[in-house]
């Protein structure tokens, strides 16, 4: 079937149309999301949990470029991160969070922890030894 990425860089921007949960949240860090590289195809796949729908669009290097150029024309920042592999509990508390950007993430990433905002998501991640990406 192929492979799945095991490093992803985790985006993290305001998008221009706030949802109203949005100003409470910190500035920078309302919506993430991630990108994966596949060498073998020369291709991007592109995560992201948009509107209570979940978008998955596989995209060339140039729009990749596009997509970097506009995160950080909105306050964005990304990180490098590789995949985890943490123990997974039979309680994970996922009735507890909502169904969000975050939770696609972590479910990307392989963490399994109690993170609801994206800035609690970027600040685990840079815990965890995730660096910038500038381009």
């Amino acid at each position: 079937m192929g492979y799945f990425p095991k490093e992803w860089l985790v985006f993290f921007y305001d998008p221009p149309n706030h949802e109203w949960y949005h100003r409470f949240r910190k500035n920078g860090m309302a919506h993430c999301g991630a990108f994966a590289y596949y060498p073998k195809k020369d291709k991007w796949l592109v995560v992201e949990h948009i509107h209570r729908r979940l978008d998955l669009n596989i995209i060339d290097g140039s729009e990749v470029d596009q997509m970097m150029a506009y995160i950080l024309q909105h306050k964005g920042v990304i990180l490098k991160c590789k995949t985890f592999r943490h123990k997974w509990r039979l309680f994970q508390a996922a009735w507890l969070r909502e169904h969000s950007c975050v939770t696609v993430i972590m479910r990307v990433l392989g963490i399994n922890r109690l993170i609801i905002t994206p800035y609690q998501l970027y600040k685990y991640l840079k815990k965890q030894g995730c660096k910038k990406w500038d381009l």
